[in-house]
């Protein structure tokens, strides 16, 4: 909402009183990052993510359970990796005081909630395929493996 009243504002602003907000896009484009970023690990627990399954339809259940927990595997890994790279990136981002052109806007810190939100899709993405391997009852392995 917060993104959406900025470019209204700024838009409105632009066309009656020929002044925009300054910087405006700058700060749409970090609200949205952490919009997105935030959203990632619900969206993984709840299978919001699109899925395409032209060449699955068709596949047996079964089937197409391993792949469901072959691909929450695969975000957990990809999010694990890019959480760590990006951690790395917004440090190396602080130290050489990088600023956005318009308001001269730390850009690390946008880092400050992208990269603990990949770590909890890592996280979520783990926890996504632990329930779809066992199809939602994990008390009923836990007592089998004891």
């Amino acid at each position: 909402m917060a993104a959406a009243s900025i470019t209204v504002i700024s838009v409105l602003g632009r066309y009656f009183l020929n002044t925009p907000i300054p910087g405006d896009i700058e700060i749409v484009a970090l609200l949205m990052a952490a919009a997105i970023a935030l959203f990632l690990p619900y969206c993984q627990l709840s299978k919001g993510n699109v899925i395409v399954d032209v060449f699955t339809e068709a596949a047996p259940p079964v089937v197409k359970k391993w792949l469901d927990v072959l691909a929450s595997l695969g975000v957990a890994v990809v999010a694990a990796v890019l959480a760590w790279r990006m951690g790395i990136g917004g440090m190396e981002l602080r130290v050489a005081n990088d600023e956005s052109m318009v308001l001269r806007l730390p850009t690390w810190i946008g880092f400050i909630v992208v990269v603990p939100s990949l770590a909890l899709l890592a996280i979520s993405s783990l926890i996504a395929a632990w329930r779809d391997a066992t199809d939602g009852h994990a008390a009923d392995v836990a007592k089998v493996m004891e």
